[in-house]
């Protein structure tokens, strides 16, 4: 994982009203915020920090400093700023919405605050937010990241679970990881003279690999015989993606464990389509090698990086998206610990490697 802490900010547009929204989206390892123009239903601009690790001992003075920032950034006053939405984990969500403010937001004390309201302690606020995003009838839908958050939606019945992962699939758990944001190498592929080729997020210079990039890079091992079907590394400790980084034995283990995861999690459920999101899924490249190898279940899929953030975003729109939200936490249900052991015998199953091409 990322040693420094990195920000980015891009201005999305040229023009903006004065009724302005921030929805912010908070993991383990990174905090993005959007600005929205309500007026036009548009974003305005995104403001990203990384390379920090995310708790609610320090989410309050995270967001203290970095909201300011994004409205500087962003050339937008805070009274324009008429309300502001958080999506994050439950125990940070727990703590910012008995602590935080708008003043201490540096934001106009009339800006209203608001949560993504959770499900469960396995099953955040971040979740729920992916959920606004998806069809409200017989779907699969999942957000893989630092947890498996995995919901079926069949015949009104909402049933979910939530299974911690082992850190590949949001990069912290990788020795070069970093979430999908400028600087992060996010697809590599082998070229015809041999060569590996990558490509930068931001076009930027590289600080890290995504797990999108470890995941392409995996799927290369994988095809090239440079790892087995157990995940061991077969003549070399190191694959090297350019001159400054690289996928290690450790890193392709903890894909490994994922990967078995989210196969077993996905065995157990089913629906007429399934939806995706997480950082795995950042561009078309990382969704391919995560089929590739055999972390996904079959049949129609549609995916995107990061749904949590655009669910907040229509959490802030209408009623009738908080009017949703509020029936999930209330109809969903949490069967995670009836699932344990089927989904621990099933993970034993998926760990070794299949070839899917």
């Amino acid at each position: 994982m990322l040693s420094d802490v990195h920000a980015s900010s891009i201005r999305l547009r040229s023009e903006r009203s004065s009724d302005m929204a921030v929805a912010c989206d908070i993991t383990a390892n990174s905090v993005v915020a959007e600005l929205f123009d309500m007026a036009l239903c548009r974003s305005y601009s995104r403001t990203a920090l990384y390379g920090v690790k995310i708790s609610a001992d320090n989410a309050y003075e995270t967001l203290k400093r970095f909201i300011p920032t994004a409205l500087r950034s962003a050339d937008v006053p805070a009274k324009a700023v008429k309300s502001a939405v958080f999506s994050a984990d439950v125990h940070v969500s727990d703590d910012l919405e008995q602590t935080i403010t708008a003043d201490e937001l540096s934001l106009h004390s009339e800006t209203q605050i608001c949560f993504v309201p959770y499900i469960s302690a396995r099953l955040s606020g971040r979740f729920t937010a992916t959920l606004l995003t998806v069809p409200r009838e017989n779907f699969l839908a999942a957000d893989v990241g630092a947890s498996l958050c995995i919901a079926e939606s069949k015949n009104g019945a909402l049933r979910c679970a939530g299974f911690p992962l082992s850190g590949a699939f949001d990069g912290t758990a990788l020795e070069s990881g970093m979430p999908s944001e400028n600087g992060a190498i996010d697809a590599v592929r082998r070229e015809r003279d041999g060569t590996i080729a990558y490509e930068v997020v931001g076009d930027a210079d590289s600080l890290g690999i995504s797990p999108s990039g470890a995941l392409c890079a995996a799927r290369i091992m994988l095809s090239e015989n440079i790892i087995d079907a157990d995940g061991i590394m077969t003549d070399r400790d190191l694959f090297a993606i350019g001159e400054d980084f690289f996928v290690s034995q450790s890193d392709i283990r903890a894909i490994q464990s994922d990967k078995a995861k989210c196969s077993a999690a996905f065995e157990m459920f089913n629906g007429e389509k399934t939806y995706l999101s997480g950082a795995p899924f950042a561009n078309d490249e990382g969704f391919k090698a995560m089929a590739a190898i055999g972390a996904l279940p079959k049949g129609e899929i549609g995916f995107c990086g990061n749904s949590a953030l655009r669910g907040a975003e229509n959490y802030l729109l209408s009623e009738k998206y908080r009017e949703t939200a509020r029936d999930i936490v209330k109809n969903a249900e949490d069967i995670s610990e009836q699932v344990l052991d089927k989904f621990e015998e099933k993970y034993f199953e998926h760990l070794c490697f299949v070839k899917k091409y």
